[in-house]
C-alpha cells in the first residue's frame, strides 16, 4: 500500500512461538524498535494537571489538530475519652453520580494515640479526607517502649533492567538523566535509626489536620503503618463517615481493621483514639496570596506546577500556573476551558480514582488550578526505576485505571491521552488519572470525533487512519498498550522515527516475550489491541465489558472501589511535603535559579508577573473561577462548545501551520507528531478489515 509501507522483519529473539498480534506480517513479525537511551519525554511536565495544547510534553505527542469485606464505620458523638468501641452500622461508600451541594467547612481531625498494636518500631498515619492527605510524623518517645538494636540494611527496590543492546532486542523503558530520588541511603538510614531504637504497642502522637471541605463526601480514612527499610508495614485501618453537625463532633475508639485481603496471620490488631469536628465556612474567592510556594514539581508550555501549602488549613495541594498570554497565542482556550470543566465536573462526583479539582481563580496575567497533591509520583517515574511491573501490580493498576476511565465514559467524557506519566500514586499505593488538557466532554457511546490528539506510542489506528473519525473505544487501545509496556518493559509500538511508529500502529505484529503475562493477560491485551474499533474489547459494553475478562477474575470491584483491597506498592513518604518521587530537576529549581525564586515570589504575593491582557482577550477566560460544586458558568461551557466545534473543523490548517513551525518549539519536544502522511484514498478499508483482527 502506498503511503504507509509495511514494516520489514527483523530479528525478534524473545519470541514465544506464535504468541502475537497482528496480520499479514511475516511470520517472525517485527521486533519492537529499539529506543534509544535519551528519554525525550520531558519528565514531570504538567503531568499533574495536564498540559492544554500541542506541545505536550513526554513521548512523542500530537498536535491537538481538527482533521467480601468488612464495612465502614459510622461512629456516634462522643463526648468522653472512655466511650464504647466505635463499630457502629456498616455503610458503604456512596456510587458514582453527581451528589448534592455541601456547605463549605473545614473539618479538623485529630489522631492522639494508639493502643494494642502489634509490636512496631516507627509507626506513623496516612489520614485522607476528599483525597487530601496527611502523612503523620512517628510517635513521640514513649518511657514504655522497649530498647531494640538496629541492623543497617540495604535499601529495598528492584534495578533497572536494562534487556540487551543488540538491534531487535527490547530494552527497558529510556530513561533520561532522572534520579530515583533526592533522598540518599545515608539520610534513609539516619531517619530509620533515630526512630528504630523503640518499639511501640500503645504509641501516642501529635496528628492533627484540617481539611477543606469542598464536597459532600465525608468519608474520613486512617491508615497506620510502620517504617521499614524493605518497605511499610500496613498495621490497620479505619474509615468513618464524620459529621457535617458543628455540635455533633466525633470522638473514640476505633478498631484497627484489615483490608478484604489481608491474612489472618497478619490480622490487624488494637485501636486509635480520633476526633474530628465540622466548622461551616463562608464561600469566599481566593488567590496566590492564601497559598505558600513550597517546590517547583513540573514545568511546560503554558507555565509551571507548584506544590503549595494553603495558608489557612496548611493542606498541602498541587497548584498549576497558566499564563493567559501563552495560551491565547497557541489558540489553546478551548483546551484549557476543557480541562478546567473536566475537572470541575469529577470534583462534583464520586471519582475516587481521578484527581480532584479543589479551587480555580485567575489573576490579569495568569490562570490558576489547584487540585489534589499525589505524594507517590508518576507512575512513569516507577516504571523507568523498575523496567517493569510484575503481573500482579500492573492488574491492580489497570483495576484502578478502568475504573476511572469507566467513570469518565459514563459521564460522556473520551480521555484520549492515558499514558504512565498521567497516572499518579497518592501515599496509600492507590493511583489517580491526571491531565484533562486532551480529553473531550459530551461524546456519547456512539458519536464521534476527528480530532488529531494523543501521545504518538498510544494512538490508536482509527486515529490515524479513519477520516470518520473516532469513539471512546480509543481509551482501550491505549489502555492495551500500557498493559504491555507495565509488563514487558518497553512499549510496542516504539519507534525512533514517527512515520515508522505510524506504520507498528497501523501492520505491526506484537510478540509476546516469554515468561511475561499469563494466558489471560495475554488475552486481555490482544482483545484491547484489536485494530477493528467495532470489534475491540468494550466496544459493546464498554468499561464493564473489560471488568467482566477472565483476566481479573479473582477482583472484587466493589472492594476495589471502596479501596480495599491492599496495594501492591507503598510509596516510602516522610512527609506530606515529601518530593522523592518527582524529578529532583524541578524540585531543587526554586532553591538553584534565581529567576524562578523571582516569579514564585511574586506569585506568592499575588502580583502578575508578566504584562496584563486587555480587556477583550479577559473575556476569553470569563468564569474560570470555582470554588464550589455550584453550576459552571454557562459563558464557560458555551464558550467551551463553540471552540471545540471549531477545533474539529475550521481550524485545522492553522493549527496544522503553527505546528510546522517547529523553530518555535522546544528541541526537546521536536519529535511531536507531525501529522500522517496519506497517499491512499483506500483507508476506509483499513480500519474494520481483516488486517485488523486479531
Amino acid at each position: 500500500m502506498p503511503g504507509i509501507d509495511k514494516p520489514t522483519r527483523t530479528a525478534a529473539s524473545d519470541d514465544d512461538g506464535g504468541d502475537h498480534i497482528g496480520f499479514e506480517t511475516p511470520r517472525s513479525g517485527i521486533a519492537t524498535p529499539q529506543p534509544d537511551l535519551q528519554d525525550k519525554r520531558l519528565p514531570g511536565i504538567m503531568s499533574y494537571f495536564g498540559q492544554s495544547g500541542p506541545p505536550t510534553p513526554t513521548r512523542a505527542l500530537s498536535a491537538a489538530q481538527p482533521s467480601q469485606s468488612e464495612g465502614r464505620e459510622t461512629p456516634s458523638a462522643r463526648t468522653s475519652n472512655d466511650g464504647p468501641d466505635s463499630s457502629g452500622t456498616q455503610t458503604p461508600r456512596r456510587s458514582g453520580g453527581a451528589q448534592a451541594p455541601a456547605p463549605k467547612g473545614k473539618l479538623t481531625i485529630k489522631v492522639t494515640e494508639a493502643k494494642g498494636l502489634r509490636k512496631c518500631r516507627d509507626p506513623y498515619l496516612v489520614v485522607v479526607f476528599q483525597r487530601s492527605e496527611l502523612i503523620s510524623g512517628g510517635p513521640r518517645p514513649s518511657e514504655e517502649s522497649e530498647s531494640l538494636s538496629v541492623t543497617p540494611t540495604g535499601m529495598g527496590g528492584i534495578p533497572i533492567q536494562r534487556q540487551g543492546s543488540d538491534s531487535g532486542r527490547p530494552m527497558a523503558i529510556p530513561m533520561r538523566s532522572r534520579q530515583s530520588s533526592n533522598t540518599s541511603i545515608s539520610d534513609y538510614t539516619t531517619f530509620r535509626n533515630r526512630s528504630g531504637r523503640q518499639s511501640f504497642t500503645n504509641p501516642k502522637w501529635d496528628a492533627e489536620a484540617v481539611f477543606d471541605v469542598v464536597d459532600s463526601e465525608m468519608l474520613v480514612d486512617i491508615s497506620v503503618y510502620d517504617h521499614g527499610v524493605n518497605g511499610d508495614e500496613f498495621l490497620g485501618h479505619v474509615d468513618f463517615e464524620a459529621n457535617r453537625d458543628k455540635d455533633a463532633p466525633v470522638r473514640g475508639w476505633h478498631r484497627l481493621r484489615g483490608h478484604a485481603d489481608t491474612m489472618a496471620e497478619n490480622a490487624p490488631t488494637g485501636e486509635i483514639y480520633v476526633e474530628a469536628f465540622y466548622q461551616r465556612s463562608e464561600r469566599r474567592h481566593f488567590g496566590p496570596s492564601d497559598f505558600e510556594i513550597l517546590k517547583l514539581i513540573g514545568k511546560g508550555t503554558f507555565g509551571q506546577v507548584y506544590q503549595v501549602r494553603k495558608r489557612d488549613t496548611q493542606r498541602i495541594y498541587a497548584m498549576k500556573v497558566l499564563q493567559k498570554k501563552v495560551i491565547v497565542q497557541k489558540k489553546e482556550v478551548a483546551h484549557t476551558v476543557g480541562e478546567r470543566n473536566i475537572l470541575v465536573r469529577t470534583a462534583t462526583s464520586d471519582s475516587p480514582f481521578i484527581v480532584g479539582l479543589k479551587f480555580s481563580f485567575q489573576t490579569p496575567s495568569e490562570l490558576y488550578l489547584v487540585t489534589d497533591y499525589m505524594s507517590g509520583g508518576e507512575l512513569f517515574w516507577h516504571l523507568q526505576k523498575e523496567g517493569r511491573f510484575d503481573e500482579k501490580r500492573a492488574k491492580f493498576y489497570i483495576a484502578e485505571l478502568i475504573l476511572a476511565i469507566q467513570h469518565l465514559h459514563n459521564n460522556d467524557i473520551v480521555y484520549r491521552d492515558l499514558k504512565p506519566e498521567n497516572i499518579l500514586l497518592d501515599a496509600n499505593g492507590h493511583i489517580a488519572l491526571c491531565d484533562f488538557g486532551l480529553s473531550k466532554a459530551n461524546l456519547t457511546k456512539n458519536d464521534t470525533t476527528n480530532t488529531f490528539c494523543g501521545t504518538t506510542e498510544y494512538l490508536a489506528p482509527e486515529v490515524l487512519l479513519d477520516e470518520s473519525g473516532y469513539t471512546k473505544m480509543v481509551d482501550f487501545w491505549s489502555l492495551g498498550v500500557l498493559v504491555f509496556e507495565m509488563c514487558c518493559g518497553w512499549s510496542p509500538f516504539y519507534a525512533e522515527d514517527t512515520q515508522q511508529m505510524y506504520k507498528n500502529i497501523a501492520f505491526g505484529k506484537v510478540r509476546f516475550p516469554r515468561d511475561t503475562l499469563s494466558q489471560e493477560g495475554r488475552n486481555f491485551v490482544k482483545g484491547l489491541l484489536n485494530r477493528n474499533p467495532k470489534h475491540r474489547l468494550g466496544a459493546t459494553d464498554d468499561a464493564e465489558e473489560l471488568k467482566r475478562h477472565p483476566f481479573f477474575g479473582d477482583i472484587d470491584w466493589d472492594l476495589l472501589t471502596r479501596k480495599l483491597i491492599t496495594p501492591p506498592f507503598k510509596p516510602k513518604l516522610k512527609s506530606e511535603t515529601d518530593v522523592s518521587y518527582f524529578d529532583p530537576e524541578f524540585t531543587t529549581a526554586l532553591e538553584q535559579n534565581g529567576s524562578l525564586n523571582e516569579r514564585a515570589a511574586a506569585l506568592a504575593r499575588g502580583y502578575a508577573a508578566s504584562t496584563p491582557l486587555s480587556p477583550s482577550v479577559q473575556a476569553n477566560f470569563q468564569g474560570f473561577t470555582f470554588v464550589d460544586e455550584s453550576a459552571l458558568d454557562d459563558h464557560m461551557w458555551d464558550r467551551a462548545r463553540m471552540d471545540d466545534e471549531d477545533m474539529d473543523d475550521g481550524r485545522a490548517n492553522n493549527d496544522e501551520d503553527d505546528w510546522d513551525n517547529i523553530d518555535d518549539v522546544d528541541p526537546r519536544k521536536a519529535n511531536r507528531m507531525s501529522g500522517i502522511v496519506k497517499t491512499s484514498t483506500h483507508d476506509e478499508h483499513m480500519v474494520g478489515g481483516s488486517h485488523f483482527d486479531v
